[in-house]
């Protein structure tokens, strides 16, 4: 049943666009997995098209505690963790001078240090079978954004966080990618740039294909390393 039979995914940001779409494909391919959102609701929405086991949480990444009592849970349930996917993201597009300390704050928490608290609360257990870890940065966080400074400090954070865990956590067989799509047709996109035609640029799928490209044994040659997804035109 698929190339991913039996493997344990957990994905943040899972209620919508792109980690929707990867929670419904990759279970499709049959993986077991584990979505992660603030959006209940949303989430069992189309948790029927889930073909195998799956695990659904209501929690907010930025709490530590929650995270840790959410990872100690998958464990109980699957008994392990193959690949993490920290895939949730947030946006406040504004000027520097419009905005305030909690506007900073609000985005560089979820989109930074959101990703350091389930990259460490899984690596706990990861640590002990390795796996794989694949952080979704930002074609942002790798040039100038003016108006989105947040949004594209927070994935240049991402970024270089992902290529220290590579090296940090080669000893433990885990193996750390960073996918920087430009362009893509979603919520948080709608965000950025809400006169845009979301038929014209990158669709979700395409990333949904990159990603689980990662988890293969022959895309290790792109680990550690900002794995840039865009469309030319």
């Amino acid at each position: 049943m698929g190339r991913l039979k039996d493997k344990i995914i957990v994905i943040t940001g899972a209620s919508q666009g792109i980690g929707k779409e990867m929670a419904i494909t990759y279970s499709r391919d049959g993986a077991k997995v584990v979505l992660i959102s603030r959006n209940k609701e949303k989430m069992y929405a189309f948790s029927s098209k889930l073909k195998n086991d799956f695990l659904i949480f209501s929690t907010d990444i930025r709490n530590e505690i929650s995270i840790r009592n959410l990872m100690e849970t998958i464990i109980s349930k699957f008994g392990k963790i193959d690949i993490l996917i920290n895939n949730a993201g947030h946006v406040k597009p504004m000027g520097l001078l419009e905005m305030t300390l909690e506007d900073w704050d609000d985005v560089l928490s979820t989109n930074l240090t959101g990703t350091f608290i389930c990259t460490k609360e899984a690596v706990k257990y990861m640590k002990k079978t390795g796996g794989k870890i694949i952080n979704i940065a930002s074609t942002a966080g790798l040039s100038p954004r003016p108006g989105w400074s947040s949004y594209a400090a927070s994935k240049a954070g991402v970024i270089n966080f992902s290529l220290t865990m590579a090296e940090e956590l080669r000893a433990y067989n885990i193996k750390v990618f960073v996918i920087c799509p430009g362009r893509t047709a979603t919520d948080l996109r709608k965000k950025l740039a809400p006169n845009e035609d979301p038929t014209t640029i990158m669709q979700p799928k395409t990333i949904v294909e990159i990603v689980e490209y990662c988890m293969l044994d022959k895309a290790n040659v792109l680990e550690g390393q900002p794995i840039l997804v865009r469309e030319r035109k």
